[in-house]
Formats: C-alpha cells, structure tokens, sequence
C-alpha cells in the first residue's frame, strides 16, 4: 500500500512524463504562462475524484485538504470556481490521456469488449417532482438495475483487463440499443439514430422509431478497435445484431431471445461462458462506484458531468497501472492506499 506523499508524486510523474511527450511539442505558447501547469492541473483533477482511502469525499473537501496540507507542493492551487473553470478546460486532454492509457494498458488478451450501462443519478424522485430547473433538464426516469431513478446513463465498452476503452452519456429513458446504436455509429465516423429495418411484410406499425432524448460525448467513445461486443439480454435482437454488423462491422454478441427465428437457444454452458467473460464489466462499475464514486457527481453543467466522468476513468486507468508497478492485482483500487 502506499501513503498519499508517494501517491500523490507518482500520479504527477506519470502525468507529467505523458504530457511532456505527446502535447507539450504541440501546445501554443501564446499569452502568459499559467502559475499552475498543465502537468499539476491534471494530476489533482484526477486526485479531486479519489474517495477510497483519502480524507476527502467531495471536490470541495479535496481542496480544502490541499490548502491545508500540500499547499508548499501546489502553491498556486485556485479556489473552487477556477479550480472547476481550469478542469474543465482540460477535457479533451483527459480523453487522450483515457484512451492513451487505456491503449498502453490492453494486451493480447484483450480481444473483445463489453458493452453496458451504468446508471448516473441526478437526484431523488422527489427531487425530479420538486425541482424542474435543474441544469440536467435534459435527464429523464429511466429503470435501472436498482429500480426507478432520474437522471442518465453511462454507456461505457470495457475490455478484458478492465480498461474503459470509451464512453457516452445519454437520457435514463433511452433504450439501450439506441445508445450502442449511437455508439458504434459514432466510432465508425457517422453518428446517427438509424436502427434495424422492418420485417418484411410488416406493416408501418413494425417501423423502428429513433428515441427523442438527449445523447451527448459523442468525442469520448474511442475509435473503432476491430473487437468483437459481449453484450447482456438489454441488446439482444436479431434485426439489431444483423444491423450492427452490416452497417457498423460490429459484431455484438448476446443471448438470443426466446422469440428468434434465425438463432437456436444458447445452451445453459454458453450462457456462463458469456457471464463469464462480462464479469469484468461489474468489476469495473464497482470500482468506479466505490473508489471514485461516480453515481454521485456533483456537476453543475454537462460540460462539467463528461469532464468528472473523464478523470474518474483516468484515474480508474492509472489505478490499475500503479498496481501493475507495485505487482499487485490490478483491479485493487480499494486497499490501494493506507
């Protein structure tokens, strides 16, 4: 285990190795320099996310903590409103640090990719019935695995060693096809709402209607891996399996419905080999709930949801290379420090 002195140093070389290399060469030099680099900016986003073993458990706590305690390390450390302005900024550099991260982490192992939806409260139901100003206007009641809940979800592609190889955020209502629809579009380079054609001889009625509903950080899904998806019952379809693959080349893999026609039954061996190998995705949503907590963001723009979702995942990602160094299990966040 580590104490927070080492932790703090070896996420701030990290960073600052990988920012030195891939964007400091290209980054315009116009203006004044910033009292608080870029490299320092990035490392205590990521830290102002870190809940497990930490004295803090919101942002406005962590940066309480850091004027008390490390404001020799970080003398320039802004107060909250250009602490978030300045976060926000750099959002698209923590996407490339994500997907950087996340290349640099996958192995040969890594041959698919799980696909599922997380949950992402905005507030109570009672909330929703009180409250209709809330800057999530956008958000909406949707189901999810523990009930009824207002807000969004997270539709995020997980690899086998339980990198987030990409991500959207879309209103809770939307059905989950509808957001791997606008995902896999998205990394094919054409975004859109198309879905499967109707059955022959259908009828109007069978026509697949795009959802009405937000759908947004269309920048954050990755490029196309050429892997194949382990998806749950939520995306099964033959229609939308056939669909996915000619439209998309994505071949999505789920438990065929007991309704179709051109697929026989899985068998019950098949069912576990495929529960099996979507483990991962459980693992992870636990992580990035109990370590980073990330069904309670705090945000108050949507602006501000993609940039936390980004530097949880970014810090999820070097969670897991800080343990490889350690040559500890990769997936121990929790007990990472004491």
């Amino acid at each position: 285990m580590l104490d927070l002195d080492t932790f703090i140093i070896i996420v701030y070389v990290l960073v600052d190795d990988w920012y030195r290399e891939h964007l400091a060469p290209y980054k315009s030099n116009r203006g004044r320099p910033a009292r608080l680099s870029d490299s320092e900016m990035l490392t205590l986003a990521i830290l102002s996310e870190w809940r497990a073993g930490v004295s803090w458990q919101s942002e406005r706590s962590f940066l309480r903590y850091m004027h008390r305690h490390y404001s020799e390390w970080f003398p320039h450390l802004p107060q909250r409103s250009a602490f978030n302005e300045r976060k926000r900024y750099l959002f698209g550099v923590l996407l490339q640090l994500q997907r950087a991260l996340a290349d640099q982490l996958s192995g040969v192992d890594d041959l698919y990719e799980c696909v599922d939806c997380l949950p992402l409260p905005a507030g109570t139901l009672g909330q929703y019935q009180r409250d209709h100003g809330h800057w999530l206007w956008e958000s909406t009641i949707g189901r999810g695995p523990q009930g009824w809940f207002w807000g969004d979800h997270l539709l995020a592609a997980i690899r086998p060693c339980g990198v987030v190889s990409g991500w959207l955020v879309g209103a809770a209502h939307i059905n989950d096809r509808w957001l791997l629809e606008a995902f896999l579009s998205t990394r094919a380079g054409y975004p859109q709402l198309m879905g499967p054609p109707p059955r022959p001889r259908a009828g109007h009625k069978a026509q697949i209607t795009p959802p009405v509903g937000f759908i947004g950080a269309g920048c954050a899904v990755g490029p196309a891996s050429g892997r194949d998806y382990l998806a749950d019952q939520g995306f099964n379809g033959e229609r939308w399996r056939h669909h996915w693959y000619t439209t998309y080349q994505a071949q999505v893999f789920s438990v065929p419905p007991n309704t179709a026609t051109t697929q026989r039954p899985w068998s019950r061996q098949e069912k576990l080999w495929l529960a099996h190998h979507r483990q991962i995705v459980e693992t992870t949503f636990a992580l990035l709930h109990r370590v980073f907590d990330i069904k309670h963001l705090q945000a108050h723009s949507r602006w501000g949801q993609y940039t936390r979702i980004a530097a949880k995942i970014v810090g999820h990602h070097l969670g897991i290379w800080i343990n490889r160094l350690l040559g500890r299990s990769a997936l121990t966040h929790e007990t990472l420090l004491c």
